[in-house]
This record gives C-alpha cells, sequence and structure tokens, in this order.
C-alpha cells in the first residue's frame, strides 16, 4: 500500500499501573489496511503465517477468504491470535475459521466471551475439537493448550513485571518458536510462559525480548529456583 492520501499515521498510546493497562488510539492509516491487499505471490513460499486483527462481522468474510486461499496455495502452517474485541461483539461466526488455523491463541477473558462463559480448560477443548490446538493464555497463572483432546497445564514464570505491554504477543512469538522446533506441547508453553514474562520486565512492548541464549538461560534459572 502506498502513500495515503486520506489519513495520517496511526498511533497509539499506553497508559500502565501496578494493576492494569488502557490504550488511546487513533487508527489513522490502519483504517485503510485490507486483507484483500496480500501480495500471495510471497506467502507461497512461507513456512509459517501469524494472523491477528480479527474484528468480527466486521472483516469476517475477509479472514475466511484470506485462510481459504493460504491452504489453497501453500502448506504453511497458520497462527492466530483474535486480539481484544473493542466492540464487545464476540462473533460466534469465529468458529468458521477454526478448520483452517493450526495453532489458536486467546486470553482467557477472550475465550470466556467467544464460548459464551466456558472456563479456560472447556474453551481450549472446545476450540482444539475443530482446530489443530488451541493456547490459552492466563497472565500470572501460566498458560494451557489443548490438542487432540488433552489438556496440558503450564506454571507461570514470576518477575518483577514493570509494563505488561506486548507481554500477549511475545508469548505468541515463543510458542510459535517451540513448534515450529518440533517441541512438544507442555515445552512449547514453557517457552512461550519464558517469553511473555521477560517481556514485561522492561517498558515497552519488545525491548526485553530475549535472544535464544538468554531465553534457555532464564528457563535453566528459574527451574532451579523452583526445584529448591
Amino acid at each position: 500500500m502506498g502513500t495515503s492520501q486520506k489519513n495520517k499515521t496511526g498511533i497509539s498510546l499506553s497508559f500502565t499501573n501496578e494493576k492494569d493497562r488502557s490504550f488511546l488510539t487513533y487508527r489513522g492509516t490502519n483504517e485503510e489496511w485490507n486483507l484483500e491487499a496480500i501480495d500471495f505471490e510471497g506467502v507461497k513460499d512461507a513456512g509459517h503465517i501469524h494472523l491477528t486483527s480479527y474484528a468480527g462481522s466486521r472483516n469476517h468474510l475477509q479472514f475466511i477468504m484470506l485462510l481459504k486461499k493460504i491452504r489453497e496455495i501453500s502448506s504453511a502452517t497458520v497462527s492466530f491470535d483474535v486480539g481484544w474485541d473493542e466492540t464487545g461483539e464476540w462473533y460466534e461466526g469465529i468458529y468458521e475459521l477454526l478448520p483452517f488455523i493450526d495453532i489458536l491463541f486467546m486470553n482467557e477473558t477472550e475465550a470466556y466471551h467467544y464460548t459464551r462463559g466456558l472456563n479456560a480448560e472447556e474453551a481450549a477443548l472446545d476450540f482444539s475439537r475443530q482446530c489443530a490446538m488451541a493456547v490459552i493464555k492466563l497472565g500470572k497463572s501460566g498458560s494451557i493448550g489443548a490438542k487432540n483432546g488433552v489438556i496440558t497445564k503450564s506454571h507461570p514464570y514470576m518477575v518483577s513485571a514493570v509494563d505488561t505491554t506486548g507481554a500477549g504477543d511475545s508469548f505468541n512469538a515463543g510458542f510459535v518458536y517451540g513448534f515450529l522446533k518440533g517441541e512438544t506441547m507442555e515445552q512449547c508453553l514453557r517457552i512461550a510462559n519464558a517469553c511473555g514474562a521477560m517481556s514485561v520486565t522492561a517498558y515497552g512492548g519488545n525491548t526485553a525480548f530475549p535472544t535464544e541464549k538468554e531465553l534457555y538461560h532464564f528457563i535453566k534459572q528459574q527451574d532451579e529456583r523452583q526445584d529448591d
């Protein structure tokens, strides 16, 4: 997409304290973002594709067409994080997307709303009946994953939180990293929890994201501490 003739660059401000955070956003050129403008020539060579920014009924048909197109032209695996629904719609049609998704990511509150009241374990199992695996982020309580009817739980790593901005995206990146390395569900969750925990130890969405060496050092250090 070239230079916009209608909008200015979008900007988002994060307001964070010890208990919660809020965002004030001017979407700007993001309003012009269009799934139909994706260059599928590049998609053909991808090994894995991560999608987000689902907006329920507003762009549901675009996501259906995109996921079907990916499946048609590529052997790439697909991960999908729904993101927060600011409209409060929590569109039930999301279940139509699940057969095209290898890893579904949600946090506990999103899962509760989309399933109309199921707890995290019930929601993960419910989603995983239609997608390859479902992963629910539980914040300070760790995370759970569901695959082939089996629930896997992973404990959290305890750190001093400074800013939770980007923790969910860092978690996703860690899980996908483990998934692409062929790790088990348990290990993918541990890596994801570690990336999410490390992310909150500094201000900004990615300033504390670790290198591979730092990641495994953190996990080893944390596991030794819990064994003591």
